[in-house]
């Protein structure tokens, strides 16, 4: 506002109230206005007015004031003479209060070159100001591109905006600050959080700021880094003075500035990113390579193991995962402006995350890579304590992707028994088996080994004889198409009857049937089968015929 007063034109202007804060009120438009004001004034609009139909009415005059104070003006300057012979003490002692400036201008200057002279002197600031913003970013640019680091740019930054910079990720952790930062660190040591276990393993620091308990009453700003697609990387957290400003709202001005600057600084953080991504990507193949057997030899793999930090001399057990409710969990959270298709790579992603901290966690070494719907894992172990160190490690992974997404059920294939050095692609298809059969046995969400599948491991070789298949479905297909299509639960009776060793009583509680609908039922199966269940041939044929069903069948 000073600036605007200092324009020739208004040389002649008398300012009433609020001379201490002109120096601070920014203006961003300048307009005409008379009696009544509406929603007309534009915030930091330089108003100007004759005051025409308040004369006669101190209250009208009175409600004029304060309904262009009440819209954010800057100011209002009035003319005197032919409507308002002078300002009344009541409404100075009005503007001041609330720290308003009120301009009593001669009425013999013409609005139209107040005007022309206002916006004249806007424009030409405008213009000044973003080819100084332009050569700032262009200056962060270079920097850039020069290998600088983010405490350089918060150097630049700060040299700028008169104020000290720190930079943080969108977790809080410090990635740079400038050399005079130390009292703005001082402030921000009240809103310091310990890092959880897994981020300590992870960052050199061992605290971050706490974003969201950040307060303006603090004096600190913060302004996001996004990157092109308006995703936040991290924030520039900077102070301003009480003292010059009442309030912590930036001008539309200081707006482009931080537009300028934080788009600048999203380099470094996309370029974080990039690099990061490429790792994981390296590592996905290099992983599947094991996981398949297609490699040229093993020193190819030792060379590529040590580029990507890999000890492949250890012994490792193959864990697959799966992740049975992802669709589901995506309608649940429903994120904005983004498909199934696009939230999927980044969920993985967070998943793999969390299963490698998971591993720094427990002491081992994790390789992990998403591949055919499955989440393949080769964690060290230790071959005398294999169950008890998967178990260990899936506790821990399943822990933190319960706090991280709640609602997501994992089942987990373990090959326990293919444990061992060099013995990645035996040990992925056993896990792989694993997982398979038990989700088809036990259903989703569990762990299953080679161990509690092994009987269906040892018949799985019976499921590709069509002899057999033959048998099998001449013994329970009307069992299985009365479960399909009279949606009964015959099958799930007949395996848990056998699980309890006939027992009636038991098995009428585990299903949590009445004891006469089990009989019911038990009856039905016999009938649809022909077998009887007091008969120990036809009872194990009934157990046998429904594992292999379960095992799943080749029908081609």
């Amino acid at each position: 506002m000073k600036d605007v007063l200092d324009t020739e034109i208004l040389s002649p202007a008398k300012v009433r109230t609020a001379i201490h804060r002109l120096e601070n009120i920014p203006v961003e438009w300048v307009s005409v206005m008379e009696y009544p004001v509406e929603d007309y004034i534009r915030k930091n609009e330089f108003v100007l007015s004759t005051g025409i139909g308040c004369h006669e009415d101190i209250d009208v005059f009175r409600n004029f004031v304060l309904d262009v104070l009440h819209s954010g003006a800057s100011a209002l300057a009035i003319a005197l003479g032919r409507y308002i012979k002078e300002i009344p003490m009541e409404i100075i002692h009005l503007a001041e209060k609330h720290g308003f400036p009120i301009i009593e201008l001669p009425w013999n200057i013409r609005f139209s070159d107040i005007v022309q002279a206002v916006l004249s002197r806007l424009n030409h600031w405008h213009t000044h100001t973003m080819n100084h913003y332009e050569k700032i970013q262009k200056e962060l640019l270079h920097l850039f591109l020069s290998d600088g680091t983010l405490s350089q740019a918060a150097d630049i930054i700060e040299q700028e905006i008169g104020t000290p910079v720190v930079i943080v990720d969108v977790h809080g952790v410090v990635k740079g600050k400038s050399k005079n930062s130390d009292s703005l660190m001082m402030k921000l040591e009240s809103h310091v959080r310990p890092l959880s276990y897994h981020e300590v393993l992870d960052r050199s620091n061992n605290y971050a700021i706490d974003i969201d308990s950040l307060d303006v009453t603090d004096s600190i700003l913060q302004a996001s880094i996004r990157t092109t697609n308006q995703k936040t990387n991290g924030f520039l957290l900077f102070e301003y003075s009480k003292a010059v400003r009442s309030d912590p709202v930036i001008t539309k001005e200081q707006q482009y500035m931080l537009e300028y600057i934080t788009t600048a600084v999203s380099l470094w953080f996309q370029k974080e990113m990039a690099i990061k991504e490429t790792e994981w990507r390296l590592k996905d193949d290099f992983v599947w390579s094991l996981a398949s057997g297609e490699y040229h030899s093993w020193d190819y793999i030792l060379s590529r193991a040590k580029s990507l930090g890999y000890n492949v001399n250890l012994p490792y057990v193959c864990v697959i995962g799966f992740a049975e409710n992802l669709k589901s969990l995506f309608q649940k959270i429903k994120p904005n402006k983004i498909t199934y298709e696009q939230w999927m790579p980044s969920m993985i992603r967070s998943i793999e995350e969390q299963v490698v901290l998971a591993g720094k966690w427990i002491h081992k070494e994790v390789m992990v890579t998403y591949q055919q719907e499955r989440l393949i894992i080769f964690l060290e172990t230790t071959l005398n304590q294999v169950q008890d160190v998967v178990n260990l490690f899936l506790d821990h992974v399943e822990n933190r992707l319960k706090k991280r997404f709640p609602g997501l059920m994992m089942s987990w294939g373990i090959a326990e028994q293919q444990a061992g050095i060099r013995t990645f692609h035996d040990s992925f298809n056993n896990a792989k088996i694993a997982l398979d059969i038990g989700r088809r046995q036990m259903g989703p969400g569990y762990r299953y080994t080679q161990v509690n599948t092994s009987i269906f491991r040892i018949l799985l070789p019976l499921s590709k004889n069509p002899d057999v298949l033959g048998i099998v479905l001449s013994t329970i297909e009307q069992l299985i198409d009365y479960d399909n299509h009279r949606g009964g639960d015959l099958v799930h009776t007949l395996t848990t009857y056998i699980r309890n060793q006939g027992n009636i009583s038991q098995t009428a509680r585990e299903l949590c049937v009445h004891r006469h609908t089990l009989l019911y039922r038990l009856k039905k199966i016999e009938s649809l089968t022909g077998r009887s269940l007091m008969n120990p041939d036809d009872l194990f044929l009934l157990d046998l015929c429904i594992k292999l069903w379960m095992i799943g069948f080749d029908q081609s």
